[in-house]
């Protein structure tokens, strides 16, 4: 049978295991989506440019979300 000291540092290490586990798999998606990430950043920014340049050209812009 199991003592409240052993049964105490189960826990715990339990505990520290489901951290370790959650650090992990967030380190994991942050990695699996950097890509993504990078690239809906450049298309925003490409988006802006391109908004800069019409408004520059005379056009009135009135929708900011480009439909493909």
């Amino acid at each position: 049978m199991l003592g409240d000291d052993e049964i105490k540092d189960m826990n715990d290490e339990i505990r520290h295991m489901e951290e370790e586990l959650l650090m992990k798999k967030r380190k994991l998606n942050e990695a699996r989506y950097s890509g993504l990430r990078a690239a809906v950043e450049a298309r925003q920014s490409a988006d802006k440019a391109i908004l800069e340049e019409l408004r520059s050209l005379g056009y009135a812009v009135t929708r900011k979300n480009w439909l493909f």
